[in-house]
């Protein structure tokens, strides 16, 4: 994977939160067992509807629709399917626009952007997570370009109506830094199995109702060959 990474691990908020930084410029291990902050349990692996058994616009959260806006030569591929039941359909959403906030705030740079408080939850690890992304290619003079695929998601059960984990893999092998003064892409030779990138997000329902999530805590694991390689 070729986006800029972290000079260092960013410590996580609390204890029973703990993350490694990866993906998009981090180093860390960690594995697939590793538990997060309030998900009760590994991911559901049942296989989720397909497309044309989505629900009906309007019935569920949709991760495919967004109103975050991206520059044009940044695309986020969701190779998900779509879940029937509504409190996961509304958390995948979330997650997938959690990433869509990192992404953003890696090419805005905007401290007050109001985008990351409204798709995360305060003082928490995958809001530190975004803010350390988006500082670290900001340090570097740089933003993002290409095209990443999200892909292998898991739908976790719903803890105590409030909290569900949600995981995937990301192919970062087509999504590279880009110097913001000179235009130049940075394609810095990686090897295959750094492309390779799991995230876990412990999504958490909005207090004010509604079908909203927001993003609790992330750990993000590199060189996922297990995980993801296909």
């Amino acid at each position: 994977m070729r986006l800029a990474r972290p000079v260092h691990p960013l410590a996580a908020a609390t204890a029973a939160a703990v993350f490694l930084l990866a993906g998009c410029g981090g180093g860390g291990g960690g594995s697939k067992d590793d538990k997060i902050d309030g998900a009760g349990g590994s991911a559901d692996k049942s296989a989720s509807p397909s497309k044309s058994d989505a629900p009906a616009e309007g019935d569920a959260a949709d991760f495919r629709t967004s109103d975050i806006e991206l520059p044009d030569d940044v695309k986020l591929v969701f190779d998900w399917k779509q879940p029937s039941d509504e409190e996961k359909a509304a958390a995948l959403d979330g997650a997938a626009d959690y990433l869509r906030v990192v992404r953003r705030g890696m090419v805005k740079d905007d401290p007050d952007d109001p985008v990351l408080a409204e798709h995360t939850v305060p003082l928490q690890t995958a809001a530190e997570y975004a803010t350390h992304m988006r500082k670290q290619h900001a340090e570097k003079n740089y933003t993002v370009t290409g095209s990443e695929r999200l892909y292998k998601e898991q739908v976790g059960e719903p803890v105590d109506g409030k909290l569900v984990e949600v995981a995937f893999c990301s192919d970062q092998s087509e999504i590279f830094s880009k110097e913001i003064k000179t235009g130049k892409v940075i394609r810095n030779s990686a090897t295959d199995d750094k492309n390779f990138v799991r995230f876990s997000v412990v999504m958490q329902k909005s207090s004010s109702g509604g079908e909203s999530w927001k993003a609790r805590s992330v750990e993000v694991t590199e060189k996922a060959v297990k995980q993801c390689g296909k």
